[in-house]
């Protein structure tokens, strides 16, 4: 059975649960664009979910970890008419970064899983190789990049509990489109990451990780501010948090943070260039790093602005326990792009 568009319905079930979906299958919904008035007509229908499938639908999987001495993250990104893959480690001390970034044609090099809960998302192309593996709750990833300081290789695993809360979530967008998104802000990780002739463990209890795995009919010009981070507290508590300004109208919102694996909704989310708040959380960014991506073609213009940085502030559970976050060390994202 579909997950979220029911057979002979045309709109996704907006909702959020505590797992990702097996068959996230948000393709099935319609959307409004130039083709639409051919759905639903002989043939002509097929041609019109080809095209809304193929060139509407934008998806990707990003992933982060950071132990003491790096942070990392990549991704593996299709918009139909082109993909996007990229990989950067920041070293914490000194703010040195690695980095290969890559876009290709279509989707030459590349292969997006329907689903985080099974197969895999792969982009291949001249120098970059990524690789995810998905299980759900679980994940292996190997990057082998050739940046612009050197070689780096990853292999790392991310790891979460059975009886953690992941959150999966179906939101309207304006203009009558959709977002299906899986996130998850409490992974351990361990594996080692590469750099030139320099391993980096990353060691259990001491690693950690978050996702985010999206599936969209985007709209034309797209704009956000996105935090991601996942360390410990000064109690000793592990805490994710997942933050998004503008959130979309919608009853559910992915903001979100996790204490010790579970996770506890925001609110009231406002994210300014070195701070953000929301119900119970008041952090400031202390930047560590910073890297950008542009693209500017005829039909498309991309910005994207990640700051690596360190994040303290304070965070206030529902319960009422106040925890300390001290240099807990996630991404900062301003995302602006017109497709």
């Amino acid at each position: 059975m579909a997950d979220l568009v029911q057979r002979d319905e045309v709109r996704p079930e907006v909702n959020a649960w505590d797992a990702p979906l097996v068959d996230p299958n948000i393709e099935d919904a319609r959307i409004a664009h130039r083709l639409a008035p051919l759905a639903g007509i002989p043939v002509l229908g097929r041609v019109e979910a080809s095209y809304r499938q193929r060139f509407r639908l934008k998806s990707w999987q990003y992933m982060t970890a950071v132990t003491d001495e790096l942070f990392i993250a990549f991704v593996v990104g299709t918009a139909g008419f082109a993909s996007n893959g990229f990989v950067y480690a920041a070293e914490l001390a000194n703010g040195r970064v690695h980095k290969k970034f890559a876009i290709t044609p279509l989707t030459i090099g590349t292969e997006l899983a329907p689903s985080s809960t099974q197969g895999a998302h792969r982009f291949h192309t001249r120098g970059l190789s990524v690789g995810i593996e998905n299980h759900g709750r679980t994940f292996e990833a190997r990057v082998d990049a050739k940046t612009d300081t050197g070689g780096l290789r990853a292999d790392l695993a991310f790891t979460s509990r059975t009886n953690d809360d992941h959150l999966a979530i179906c939101v309207p967008l304006p203009g009558g489109r959709w977002n299906y998104t899986h996130k998850f802000a409490a992974f351990d990780v361990t594996g080692s990451v590469t750099l030139g002739d320099r391993a980096i463990q990353f060691a259990p209890g001491r690693s950690f990780g978050t996702m985010d795995f999206t599936k969209m009919y985007a709209l034309r010009h797209a704009v956000w501010r996105w935090i991601a981070l996942c360390g410990r507290t000064a109690e000793g508590r592990v805490i994710g948090l997942n933050l998004v300004d503008p959130t979309p109208d919608a009853p559910i919102s992915e903001n979100a943070v996790w204490i010790d694996g579970k996770r506890e909704a925001l609110t009231n989310v406002r994210i300014g260039v070195d701070d953000a708040q929301a119900s119970g959380v008041d952090i400031r960014l202390r930047e560590v790093a910073q890297v950008t991506q542009k693209l500017d073609l005829p039909l498309v213009r991309h910005r994207l602005r990640h700051v690596i940085g360190s994040f303290s502030g304070t965070v206030t559970t529902l319960a009422g326990e106040k925890l300390t976050v001290r240099d807990v060390v996630g991404i900062y994202e301003d995302y602006d792009t017109w497709w």
